[in-house]
C-alpha cells in the first residue's frame, strides 16, 4: 500500500536527516502526585503551548502513566484511557461492528460522542481512522483509532476535561487527550504478554521490542519500537449472559394505562419467530405465523406449524411463546445469539522511531515515525433475510409447489393444506407460498478490514535569551496517512432471482427456467432446508463487496513563545502561533457495492477535503506567587488563550479560554476555567452524495404511540388528518410497519454546514490537607453546553417535527410518504405505512441528511483521591513497603439531547445504560522492594430504562449496579541472575478477580465486562 511505501521512504530520509540533526520535546518524565504529577525541569502541560515549571491546569486533568500500564498489563491504550470513569461507552472491537468499524478504538468522554473527544500525540494531531461514510458506525469524524498508537515508549496518557478548542482547534469539545511519549531511550527492552479467559478462550497475546542510544558525543539520540498484538474472537453464545438473548416485549397481562401493571417487562431466549435459517413456508407475504403452513402432528393429533428440515421435508416448528412482531421467547426461530460477535479478532503490527538531534546547544531537530497494520474481521454477522419483517428485495419469496427441489412428499403437504392456497396460473394444478429464510449459507458472515497507518513528524525547535527574558520557537510538519478496504461477500440480487427461478429440462435435470440466464451460467439454487444449495449455485450468486478509503492529514506549525515581563510572582509567558492543516478523505466502493447489486443500500462513492488556516495565542500570568504572597492568597495565576480559524467550508470562527488558579494557602486550591469549542463539519458530513440507507424509526402515528409524545393533543390530531388525506378513517388503527423493519431511504451530506459550538466551564477544588502528608482531595465540576449540533437528522425526528408540533412543517412531512388507501403489495395492505424507495410508487423513500439543529446539555463532577505511606512510619519494624490509594469518581448530574432542537423531543439519557450517574475507580497499591500488588476496584452504578418510563410502562425499571476487581501482581529481580539483563519483571494479572457477571437483564456491551475472569501472564527484560 501507499503508506507502506511512504513509511520506508519517511524513515530512509529519517535516518538520514538525524545523521547529521535531531529534537527534545518540552514534556519529560513525571512522577504521580496530588494533581497527578510532578516534574523535573519545565514541561508543556496538555491543554497550553506554555512551559511551566509543573504539571498543573486550571481545568481537570487525569494523568495514566506508563507504570501503570504496565502493571495492568493493557494490551493497548485504548483500555487505559477507558478505565477511567469519565470515559463514556466507546467504540471498540467489543460487540457486533455495524459498517466500517470492525478492529477500532475511538474514546468517547462524557458520552458526548467519539468525534468529540480530540486524540493527540505529544501535542500534536494523529491522522484519524474513521472512513468517509455513513456506515462507518462510529459518527461522522475524525476519530484517531487509539489502538494503533503502541504502548512502548509511551510515557503518560493526559486527559483535560472540557477544553482545548483555543489551543488545539476543532473537535475538543468534551476535552482532549493526549499520548506523550519518551522521545530518548537508552538500551533494549523485551516484553511478551499472554492471556486466556477462565472459560479458555479469548486468547491474547502480545510481544514487543524497545531499544534506543545515544551517539556522537550524546548529540544524537535513536530510540524505536515494535510490538505486535494478536486477539482472539468470541461470540454471544460463548457466554452466558449473551447467549440468554434478554429482550423485553408486551406484557401479555398488562390491561390498561391506570392498572399498576406494566406494559412490557423483560424476557429470556429471544427468538425471531417468522424465519428461520432453513426457510418456513407461509400462506401469504405477511409476517403473521396464523399463516405458517402446517402439517400433521406426527406425534399426536391435529397438524402442527412446518419449518424446512436440511432435507427439504417438512417438520415440526415450534414457534416459541409469541409476544409481538419478530419477538418470541424460545422455540425454532432465528436465534441471532448465534450470528452475533461479542468480541472480533484483531491483529496488530505497530513501530515507532524517534530521534533527537543538538544542531547546536539551542537549535535541535526532532523527529517521529509511527507506523501500524491492522488486520480484523467479524467472523460472525447477520443472514441474508428474506422475510415480511422487511421490504423489498428483502421481502419474502413466493414460491410454486411446481418447483422441483420441492421433495414429493413436501409438495404433497403443501397441497394438502386445510384452506386451498392460492392457485399458481403458470403451472395448472399447482399452488404458491411464500418462503421466509435467515439464510446463513449462502455467504461467509464475515467482514474483513485491513489499514495501513503511516505518521512522520519532522519539528525545528531552539530557545535563546535576550533582553534578559528566555524564548523559544519552533516550526514543524506533520504528515498521516490511513488507508485499508473493508470487504464482505455477498450476493447478485438479479442473479439470486434467476437462480431460484428453476423447472426441469427434457431430460428431467434441474435448470434455471430462464434461457439467457443458463447461457451466461446460471446455476439453480435450492433454499428449501438449510445447507441445500450447491456451491455452483453459491459461486452464481455470490460476490464481493469491497470499499478502499484513504485519509491523509497535513498540517504545518510554527510557534514563538516566552517571557513577557517579570511580575512579583514570576514571569508573564505568552505563545502565539500559526497552523495550517489539509485534511482529505476518499472512500471508493467497487462496482458491486456502488451499484447496490446485493442486498445491502447501495454505497455511495465519496472524495472531499477542507483546509484550515489558523492563528492562536496564549498568555499566562502569576498575579500572586513564590515569594510574593497575600493574606489568604498564597498564590494566584490566570491564562488566556484564543484561535481565529478560517475553514475553507464552514467559513470563520473563533474559540477562546480562561482559566485561573488561587492558592489560598499551603493546603487548599481552587482552579476554574471557562471555554468556547467548536467541531467542524466532518467530510462525510459535508460532502455525501445521495446515497441509500435502511431506515427504521418510531412512528408517532403507530396506535402504541398515537396518545403519547411531548404534546398527545397536537399528535392524534395531526394524525389523523394525515390518515383523512390518505382516505382513510380518521380513526385508522395503524401498527407501523417502520418500528420493526426497515424501509429503503436515502441521506446525504449538507455543503451548508457550520460549526457545532460548545460552551464549556469548569469550577474545581485541590485540597492537600498539612496535617495529613501524602493526602490530595480534588473536586472538579464540569459543564458543558453544545448548541448547532450536527446530525443525521433522522426519520424519527422527521416525523416527531411533522405530527408533534401544533402546526405540522411541510418540509419535514414532504421527506416522507405513506400508501394511501388500497395500496397493497403482495396480497399485504400498506395503507398508512411509511414507504421505502422499493415499495413506494414514485421510488422515493424517506430522505434524511446532515443540519445544524440539535443541541446537548452536560453537567457532571470528578472527585478524586489519593493518599500514600510508608508502613514503616506506623511500626516498629523496617522495610516494611508502600501502601498507596487512588481513587476517583465520576458523577453525572444532567446529559440531555434534542435532535430537532426544538426541545419537544428532549432526550434524557442521564442514568441511562452506558451512563449510569455514578461510576468510580480505586487502585490499591502494595510495593516493597521488587514486589508490588496492585487492586483495581470499578464500580457502575445502578440505571433506570428511561427517565420517563413508570411501573405502568415498564418493570422492573433498574437494573442494578456492578463492581468489578482486577488484581496485579509484579516482582522484578535486578540484574537478573546473571542473564546480562539490568532487570527481568515478571507479571500476573487476573481481571475481573471474582468472575462478576453484569447485573441482571443487562448484557451492555462496551459497557460491562463480559468476557468473564481473565488470566494474564507477561515477562519484560531490560539490557
Amino acid at each position: 500500500m501507499t503508506v507502506k511505501r511512504n513509511f520506508l521512504l519517511g524513515s530512509t530520509v529519517l535516518a538520514g536527516v538525524l545523521a547529521v540533526a535531531a529534537p527534545s520535546f518540552a514534556q519529560e518524565a513525571t512522577q504521580s502526585d496530588g494533581e497527578g504529577a510532578t516534574e523535573v525541569g519545565e514541561i508543556v502541560v496538555t491543554g497550553s503551548r506554555i512551559r511551566r515549571p509543573d504539571l498543573t491546569s486550571p481545568a481537570p486533568l487525569s494523568v495514566v502513566n506508563s507504570e501503570t500500564i504496565d502493571e495492568k498489563g493493557f494490551a493497548n491504550l485504548a483500555d487505559a484511557i477507558n478505565e477511567q470513569p469519565v470515559t463514556g461507552v466507546p467504540i471498540s472491537p467489543d460487540g457486533d461492528q455495524a459498517g466500517f468499524g470492525v478492529g477500532r478504538s475511538f474514546i468517547n468522554l462524557f458520552n458526548l460522542g467519539s468525534n468529540r473527544t480530540l486524540v493527540l500525540v505529544n501535542g500534536r494531531r494523529f491522522v484519524g481512522a474513521n472512513v468517509a461514510s455513513i456506515f462507518s458506525g462510529a459518527g461522522a469524524g475524525g476519530q484517531v483509532d487509539i489502538s494503533s498508537i503502541p504502548t512502548a515508549l509511551v510515557n503518560r496518557i493526559e486527559t483535560i476535561q472540557a477544553t482545548g478548542g483555543a489551543i488545539y482547534g476543532s473537535d475538543a469539545v468534551a476535552g482532549v487527550v493526549n499520548v506523550i511519549t519518551n522521545t530518548e531511550y537508552e538500551g533494549v527492552e523485551f516484553n511478551v504478554e499472554y492471556g486466556l479467559s477462565e472459560r479458555n478462550d479469548a486468547q491474547q497475546i502480545r510481544t514487543r521490542i524497545t531499544a534506543g542510544d545515544k551517539f556522537l558525543d550524546d548529540r544524537l539520540s535513536l530510540s524505536g519500537s515494535y510490538e505486535y498484538a494478536e486477539t482472539d474472537s468470541l461470540i454471544y453464545t460463548d457466554r452466558d449472559r449473551t447467549a440468554l438473548q434478554i429482550f423485553s416485549a408486551l406484557n401479555p397481562a398488562n390491561r390498561n394505562a391506570t392498572d399498576g401493571i406494566p406494559a412490557q417487562i423483560y424476557y429470556y431466549n429471544r427468538r425471531i419467530p417468522e424465519i428461520t435459517q432453513g426457510g418456513l413456508a407461509f400462506r401469504t407475504a405477511g409476517i403473521g405465523l396464523a399463516n405458517l403452513l402446517t402439517i400433521a402432528n406426527p406425534n399426536g393429533a391435529g397438524r402442527v406449524a412446518a419449518q424446512f428440515a436440511p432435507d427439504g421435508s417438512l417438520v415440526p416448528y415450534n414457534t416459541g411463546t409469541f409476544y409481538q412482531a419478530s419477538i418470541a421467547s424460545g422455540g425454532d426461530g432465528l436465534n441471532l445469539a448465534e450470528l452475533t460477535s461479542l468480541q472480533a479478532p484483531v491483529k496488530r503490527h505497530n513501530a515507532t522511531m524517534f530521534g533527537q538531534f543538538n544542531i547546536t546547544d539551542n537549535v535541535r531537530l526532532n523527529a517521529e515515525v509511527f507506523y501500524n497494520h491492522t488486520a480484523a474481521s467479524e467472523d460472525f454477522n447477520q443472514p441474508i433475510y428474506n422475510s415480511g419483517l422487511f421490504g423489498g428485495n428483502s421481502g419474502a419469496l413466493q414460491m410454486s409447489t411446481a418447483n422441483p427441489f420441492l421433495p414429493a412428499a413436501t409438495r404433497a403437504a403443501i397441497l394438502s393444506q386445510p384452506t386451498p392456497l392460492p392457485a399458481d396460473t403458470a403451472n395448472p394444478g399447482e399452488r404458491l407460498f411464500f418462503l421466509q429464510r435467515a439464510s446463513t449459507d449462502l455467504v461467509e458472515p464475515n467482514n474483513i478490514t485491513e489499514s495501513d497507518t503511516g505518521r512522520i513528524v519532522l519539528d525545528l525547535n531552539g530557545d535563546f535569551e535576550a533582553a534578559g527574558r528566555r524564548f523559544n520557537w519552533n516550526t514543524a510538519v506533520n504528515y498521516g496517512q490511513n488507508e485499508g478496504f473493508f470487504q464482505q461477500d455477498n450476493i447478485v440480487q438479479a442473479n439470486f432471482l434467476q437462480a431460484i427461478n428453476v423447472n426441469r429440462s427434457a431430460t428431467g435435470a434441474i435448470q434455471c427456467a430462464d434461457a439467457t440466464a443458463r447461457a451466461a451460467g446460471c446455476q439453480p439454487l435450492n433454499l428449501f432446508g438449510q445447507g441445500a444449495r450447491s456451491q455452483e449455485a453459491l459461486d452464481y450468486i455470490g460476490t464481493t463487496f469491497r470499499q478502499d478509503y484513504s485519509i491523509k492529514q497535513t498540517s504545518y506549525e510554527a510557534n514563538f513563545g516566552g517571557e513577557v515581563v517579570e511580575l512579583p510572582a514570576g514571569w508573564a509567558a505568552f505563545n502565539v502561533g500559526y497552523e495550517y492543516r489539509k485534511e482529505e478523505s476518499e472512500f471508493q466502493p467497487n462496482d458491486a457495492s456502488r451499484l447496490g447489486i446485493g442486498r445491502s443500500a447501495a454505497i455511495a462513492p465519496l472524495k472531499g477535503e477542507f483546509d484550515t488556516s489558523e492563528w492562536y495565542a496564549e498568555v499566562a500570568v502569576p498575579i500572586v506567587g513564590g515569594d510574593f504572597t497575600l493574606p489568604f492568597v498564597r498564590a494566584l495565576d490566570f491564562d488566556a488563550s484564543y484561535r481565529s480559524v478560517d475553514h475553507s467550508e464552514a467559513g470563520q470562527d473563533e474559540s477562546w479560554s480562561l482559566g485561573a488558579r488561587w492558592r489560598v494557602n499551603a493546603d487548599l486550591t481552587f482552579r476554574g476555567s471557562k471555554s468556547r469549542s467548536f467541531r467542524a463539519p466532518a467530510i462525510t458530513e459535508l460532502f455525501l452524495p445521495a446515497s441509500s440507507s435502511f431506515i427504521t424509526a418510531t412512528d408517532p402515528c403507530d396506535l402504541r404511540n398515537i396518545d403519547s409524545g411531548p404534546n398527545p393533543t397536537a399528535r392524534r390530531a395531526n394524525c389523523e388528518a394525515a390518515f383523512v388525506g390518505l382516505g382513510l378513517p380518521a380513526d385508522f388503527q395503524l401498527t407501523s410497519n417502520i418500528q420493526a423493519a426497515t424501509q429503503r431511504g436515502t441521506t446525504a451530506g449538507n455543503p451548508d454546514l457550520n460549526n457545532e459550538i460548545a460552551e464549556q466551564e469548569t469550577y474545581g477544588l485541590i485540597y492537600q490537607p498539612s496535617f495529613v502528608p501524602g493526602f490530595t482531595f480534588s473536586f472538579d465540576y464540569v459543564k458543558i453546553d453544545l448548541t448547532a449540533a450536527i446530525s443525521n437528522f433522522s426519520l424519527t425526528s422527521i416525523l416527531q417535527v411533522c405530527y408533534d408540533l401544533p402546526t405540522p412543517d411541510q418540509a419535514a412531512c414532504s421527506r416522507f410518504q405513506r400508501g394511501r388507501a388500497g395500496f397493497e403489495l403482495g396480497g399485504t395492505s400498506l395503507a398508512g405505512q411509511i414507504l421505502g424507495a422499493d415499495i413506494a410508487p414514485n421510488g422515493v423513500g424517506p430522505q434524511t441528511g446532515f443540519i445544524n439543529a440539535g443541541y446537548q446539555n452536560f453537567e457532571g463532577f470528578t472527585v478524586g483521591a489519593q493518599y500514600g505511606f510508608d508502613l514503616d512510619d506506623l511500626t516498629y519494624w523496617t522495610n516494611m513497603g508502600r501502601l498507596d490509594f487512588n481513587f476517583s469518581l465520576f458523577q453525572v448530574e444532567k446529559q440531555e439531547s434534542s435532535a430537532t432542537g426544538l426541545g419537544f423531543d428532549l432526550s434524557n439519557t442521564r442514568n441511562t445504560l452506558g451512563n449510569s450517574d455514578v461510576r468510580w475507580k480505586l487502585d490499591t497499591a502494595y510495593r516493597n522492594g521488587g514486589f508490588a500488588a496492585l487492586l483495581t476496584t470499578r464500580y457502575t452504578g445502578e440505571y433506570v430504562r428511561s427517565n420517563t418510563a413508570t411501573i405502568e410502562n415498564f418493570a422492573p425499571l433498574t437494573i442494578g449496579d456492578q463492581y468489578l476487581h482486577d488484581l496485579s501482581l509484579a516482582y522484578t529481580w535486578e540484574n537478573s541472575f546473571g542473564l546480562g539483563a539490568r532487570d527481568l519483571t515478571a507479571r500476573l494479572q487476573v481481571r475481573n478477580l471474582l468472575d462478576s457477571e453484569p447485573p441482571q437483564y443487562a448484557t451492555g456491551v462496551g459497557v460491562y465486562d463480559l468476557i468473564g475472569r481473565y488470566y494474564q501472564v507477561g515477562l519484560t527484560a531490560r539490557f
